[in-house]
């Protein structure tokens, strides 16, 4: 897999979306925008994990197994059936949500990190997010490192594109 640089990037993300590769590890792409409203408040938000189902288009049923201060056992349900187990481990101080999936038989390690920091500018907060993906075994044998890499710049694409989009609408009410 080809490094590009910090600043380049790798998808054609709508307007105030930023994704592109990760400059010290090629396994990891990260993306950015800026919202409006508190860094704190907005991170409240996305720790509420039933609210996940409005803010991501792509997940249909939240089933919440195990709920222990920062960590929690969450099941992610999209509309089609799929199911994502997840384990999260948040970082409060950081306002960073942090999580692994831990239902891919062993194929991959994945483990993304979504962090909420006050904006440059009064009442906005910059969403920061790294996914890391790392297809291992036979699997990889058939699923390229670029194929894993566009696939990491769509989810991230999607994700802030629901975030901003939620926020949005949750401002305008």
């Amino acid at each position: 897999m080809r490094r590009l640089g910090c600043s380049t990037p790798v998808v054609a993300a709508p307007p105030g979306v930023r994704v592109y590769q990760s400059p010290g590890d090629d396994r990891v792409t990260e993306g950015e925008t800026t919202i409006s409203g508190d860094a704190a408040d907005i991170y409240a938000t996305v720790l509420d994990y039933t609210r996940w189902t409005e803010i991501f288009p792509d997940v249909a049923k939240v089933e919440i197994t195990q709920k222990n201060g920062v960590d929690a056992r969450v099941t992610l349900i999209g509309p089609d059936g799929h199911r994502d187990n997840l384990h999260f481990h948040n970082q409060p101080a950081a306002r960073m949500v942090w999580f692994e999936d831990t239902g891919n038989g062993g194929h991959a390690e994945v483990w993304a990190e979504i962090m909420f920091v006050p904006g440059n500018e009064p009442n906005t907060t910059r969403v920061h997010t790294r996914l890391f993906a790392n297809v291992k075994g036979v699997a990889s044998l058939v699923v390229s490192d670029n194929r894993v890499r566009q696939q990491r710049e769509q989810k991230i694409t999607k994700d802030l594109v629901s975030i901003r989009g939620y926020f949005q609408r949750t401002a305008s009410r």
